[in-house]
């Protein structure tokens, strides 16, 4: 069951779909070093594809952490996405003017 986004709650889908392709392209990057000769340069390559898997992971969660941390202070509150709570009591009812009854 999909809740509600409150208003002000970041979008993930973009964030995460730029961190799924990178992380996709890398991986893919790393399978083809794999039946590659093992060299120097071949090992540096790996290492730098790791890296950068590990940089797109550590960056998506560390600015939505950040960004959290940001709202949090905003709204001073502990749950800023939250949605506001419905009024329990209802609005009061302007009051009638008297009634003036001629006797």
């Amino acid at each position: 069951m999909r809740r509600k986004r409150a208003a002000g709650e970041p979008q993930w889908f973009f964030r995460r779909l730029v961190a799924i392709g990178v992380i996709g392209f890398a991986a893919w990057r790393l399978m083809m070093l794999e039946s590659a000769p093992d060299t120097r340069v071949n090992e540096t390559i790996a290492w730098g594809w790791i890296l950068l898997m590990a940089t797109v992971v550590l960056g998506y969660l560390g600015f939505a952490s950040a960004q959290d941390i940001v709202a949090i202070f905003a709204t001073r509150s502990g749950t800023p996405y939250a949605a506001l709570d419905d009024p329990t009591d209802p609005p009061e009812r302007p009051s009638e003017p008297p009634r003036n009854f001629a006797g």
